[in-house]
């Protein structure tokens, strides 16, 4: 009974926190910081509490009457480690907030939504009938949408209006996949929705693409991904780094549990999963690097590596029941993302807080001679380009590995050619990295010496060591993590377990090397050759995608305009139709009288 009330306690302790802290905020804004903190602080200590129990069997809460079909909210290995995650996040991240919101307007408001956020993301990893998954999931998208359009500025509404149309459209088809799925199983538990789907044919995999659609908006699937790239650099940066590295793992859990549980990892529907992400890990890597707004790259960034995740969850199907080493991989570089993404995003809000600027032509210089900054981005850098000893070698060499298996089982060309191009997707993360960190932490500006110091305060820092820490530990302690991950294995009925003593081997080590050092060269010869032109006697980066096709502005609106001006003068003219009859129906009427 303890444990059930903590798990509900996960949920309601963010709302209880929203409360007090709103009121708090208005009276005392020191007193309403503490207040958020030691309240996800007390999150994270349920949470670390809740492991033995958890993997011991788990934890089920089941109150009937909610949401009409009742709420069941279950925490076990799987759902564990995103719940973690999150809360760790976002607890470091509420410590860098206190700094970061200083000179920001409605820090109330803003406080107020973050912790609602924390509250309906971890609805999300928790939900175990997926209808109250799809109520959380929603909840998620407006309190997020608060965060994005903070500021106010026209840039923001902007943001935040392609954000909400995306978010509320991507839920309105998910809905219409599970009011399918309802009335085909007559059931919403998730763990019941794979043996009842087996049975019905070709309706499944319409069920399951429209169900993919919902949550393929919010991990930026290709082609749903136009939000990101606007929503990311608009939010307070505390907020994009929730956003990056935590909100879009909402979306590759649900897409986990479709492909996992619902398709029981039908190889067909798998294999589409796979290409999308593989899509996702090249293009997003691609724009990536011509982009001069720092939080555009790393939102981009975060396309490209929510591809890696899409692509380790296609494999996974395409294994089947060997498919452990794809479940491992797909796990561990979610919590790795998590991880070096929110320390490269706070690593870049120190800059704009000193300097209200984003233009890597702008800052430019800025970290020379900021050694701690310099150092915790590196190891973000160095995390993100899967350099041996970081966490990120760990995941994508798992994922690496997860490929050659289904090479070897298929004997297909095909995969020969996405090895290839998995390759140039690790090698752009190089060159967009490089872009970053040789501009700003490496290049001179006299304009940046060291005078701004007293405007990075150790609570800002703090957090950003600890991620640092946790990068490098899980980088070289991979079997600190496997274990934690292997019992995720059993729910999503996968084996194939991968030994971790065989990670750090000279094969692995040479495919990092190799990755990087083609990097390298895409960043001196595309990059800085292509990229920067002179002007006024300055090398500066331009952007040449600026004037380039946009998914939204080219297809998504003219598409929508269309169908909202048709079905005006459809309904229009049927409005007309139906008062001529009525009108007839009366005439008749009283001519009878």
């Amino acid at each position: 009974m303890v444990y059930k009330i903590l798990l509900i306690s996960i949920i309601l302790i963010p709302i209880f926190g929203t409360i007090v802290g709103l009121l708090l905020g208005r009276k005392n804004e020191k007193y309403r910081n503490i207040f958020n903190i030691l309240t996800c602080g007390i999150e994270l200590l349920i949470v670390s509490a809740l492991y033995k129990p958890v993997f011991s069997g788990g934890i089920e809460f089941v109150y009937p009457n909610i949401m009409a079909t009742g709420l069941y909210l279950k925490l076990d290995p799987l759902r564990y480690i995103f719940v973690w995650m999150t809360i760790f996040a976002w607890f470091l991240t509420l410590i860098y907030s206190t700094q970061y919101l200083i000179k920001y307007k409605n820090r109330n408001r803003y406080y107020s939504f973050f912790m609602l956020t924390l509250s309906s993301t971890l609805g999300v990893f928790l939900s175990e009938n997926i209808l109250n998954l799809f109520t959380f999931f929603e909840l998620m998208s407006f309190t997020s949408y608060a965060l994005i359009i903070h500021d106010e500025e026209e840039y923001s509404h902007g943001a935040g209006r392609a954000y909400i149309i995306m978010a509320v459209t991507g839920s309105l088809i998910l809905l219409m996949g599970l009011l399918l799925l309802f009335d085909y199983t007559g059931s919403l538990n998730i763990s019941e929705l794979g043996y009842k789907l087996r049975s019905l044919g070709g309706i499944k995999y319409l069920i399951s693409w429209l169900i993919i659609f919902g949550f393929g908006v919010k991990s930026a699937m290709f082609p749903l991904h136009s939000w990101l790239p606007k929503a990311h650099p608009a939010a307070p940066t505390p907020a994009s780094a929730v956003l990056s590295g935590i909100l879009i793992k909402t979306g590759i859990f649900g897409i986990l549990i479709t492909v996992g549980e619902l398709m029981e990892g039908d190889v067909l529907f798998s294999a589409i999963i796979g290409v999308l992400g593989l899509v996702n890990m090249v293009l997003g890597g691609f724009l990536a690097m011509f982009q001069t707004n720092v939080k555009k790259i790393l939102a981009y960034s975060s396309m490209s590596q929510s591809g890696y995740l899409i692509f380790a969850i296609g494999l996974m199907g395409i294994l089947n029941e060997e498919g452990g080493v794809a479940i491992q991989g797909t796990l561990y570089h979610a919590v790795s993302h998590a991880m070096f993404k929110v320390l490269l995003f706070l690593s870049i809000g120190i800059i704009y807080m000193v300097l209200h600027e984003l233009d890597i032509n702008k800052i430019r210089g800025f970290g020379k001679h900021k050694k701690t900054l310099k150092i915790v981005f590196l190891i973000g850098l160095l995390s993100s380009i899967g350099f041996p000893g970081f966490n990120g070698f760990v995941s994508k060499t798992l994922i690496h590995d997860a490929l050659s298996k289904a090479h070897i089982m298929y004997n297909s060309s095909l995969f020969s050619v996405i090895e290839v191009l998995f390759t140039l997707s690790s090698s752009f993360t190089v060159a967009y990295m490089l872009k970053i960190f040789v501009t700003v932490f490496l290049e001179k500006n006299e304009h940046f010496t060291g005078q701004y110091k007293k405007y990075i305060k150790k609570r800002a820092i703090i957090p950003l060591i600890i991620l640092g820490v946790f990068c490098i530990y899980t980088g070289l302690n991979p079997k600190f993590l496997i274990n934690i991950i292997n019992p995720s294995l059993d729910i999503l009925n996968v084996t194939g377990v991968y030994v971790y003593s065989k990670i750090y081997t000279f094969k692995n080590i040479n495919s990092s090397i190799t990755s990087i050092f083609i990097g390298i060269l895409i960043y001196t010869l595309f990059i800085k050759k292509y990229l920067r032109k002179e002007e006024d006697g300055k090398l500066i980066y331009k952007n040449p995608t600026l004037n380039w096709f946009k998914i939204d502005e080219n297809i998504y609106i003219p598409i929508f305009l269309f169908v909202y001006r048709t079905s005006l003068k459809i309904f229009k003219y049927i409005d007309k139709c139906m008062v001529t009859v009525f009108r007839n129906i009366r005439k008749e009427y009283f001519r009878e009288k």
